[in-house]
């Protein structure tokens, strides 16, 4: 078994058991009665410490030891950091260990598929603080760009798409680059120190995706109704989502983001469930794309 399976297994192992944890003898005693653990050898006190400081490092998943009060317990800590994230990196490890541990399931769960296969490297690069070149082809362009001493800030995934945020020069705004769309990723030997100021969460703190505007957040409100509402509300189109109104009929959802190009995609996805209260500015744009697809169906009615 690879070191890696070792870490999905304590992980979903300790997660699983909730607030309260497990003692050490608890979770050696599942190791040793797990079948997928037996071509591992019995479980060690000394290797299960040695792997908390490696998951921590690689995961960002702190495995805490408390006090009970009657024995000393394991559990996943909760520093309130990054919540989403790391939500997000456990349910991964949770479905990795099922599907991993049975062919029968694995066989009954369609997912969808995302351009990953660059992420090894590039979360190297953020890990070790080590330069990155690559050669990048934009949709809208028709040659291919080389780049190089590239500094890697940040990984951000948006709608099944990785994106790359970093600069290749320390004097210039951060740029982003959508893995599906490079190509000849190498790490370099060269390092470069990580700007203590950036934070990637305040940097797309009023984005709805990945583009962002110079202008002021702006504050939008939606009518969506009944139905819908459920899954708008289920699922925050943003962080700052809240409802300011709702009855049988509809609701209504403030948020503060960038009207930008993918917000507003969004809301045309939604149909004629949404409609955009505020801003008029907002409300307008998306009037105009109505406007342009009911043309582009006008030739049915003749």
């Amino acid at each position: 078994m690879n070191v890696l399976k070792k870490y999905i297994w304590l992980v979903d192992t300790i997660m699983r058991a909730g607030e309260k944890g497990l003692t050490l003898e608890q979770i050696g005693d599942l190791w040793d009665r797990d079948d997928a653990m037996h071509d591992n050898g019995a479980f060690s006190n000394r290797s299960f410490h040695r792997h908390r400081g490696e998951i921590q490092d690689v995961f960002g998943i702190e495995i805490e030891c408390y006090n009970s009060g009657i024995d000393y317990r394991y559990r996943i800590a909760d520093d309130g950091k990054n919540d989403y994230f790391r939500r997000w990196m456990m349910d991964a490890i949770a479905v990795n260990r099922i599907v991993s541990d049975s062919r029968e399931v694995s066989e009954l769960i369609a997912v969808e598929s995302s351009q990953d296969s660059l992420l090894p490297v590039l979360l190297e690069a953020l890990k070790t603080s080590r330069m990155v070149s690559f050669d990048y082809k934009p949709y809208w362009a028709d040659h291919t760009s080389h780049y190089f001493n590239f500094m890697s800030f940040a990984l951000k995934m948006f709608e099944r798409r990785w994106y790359l945020i970093g600069k290749y020069d320390a004097t210039k705004p951060c740029k982003i680059y959508a893995l599906d769309r490079m190509s000849n990723v190498e790490l370099q030997e060269e390092n470069y120190v990580r700007d203590s100021r950036f934070d990637v969460s305040e940097m797309f703190d009023g984005t709805y995706g990945i583009i962002i505007d110079d202008a002021p957040v702006e504050s939008v409100w939606l009518k969506v109704d009944a139905y819908q509402a459920n899954f708008v509300r289920s699922l925050p189109l943003h962080a700052s989502q809240h409802e300011i109104k709702r009855n049988d009929q509809y609701s209504v959802f403030a948020l503060r983001v960038w009207p930008t190009f993918d917000f507003k995609q969004k809301i045309l996805s939604l149909g004629a469930t949404v409609e955009v209260l505020k801003p008029q500015s907002l409300r307008d744009d998306i009037r105009g794309e109505i406007n342009e697809m009911i043309n582009k169906y006008k030739d049915d009615d003749d």
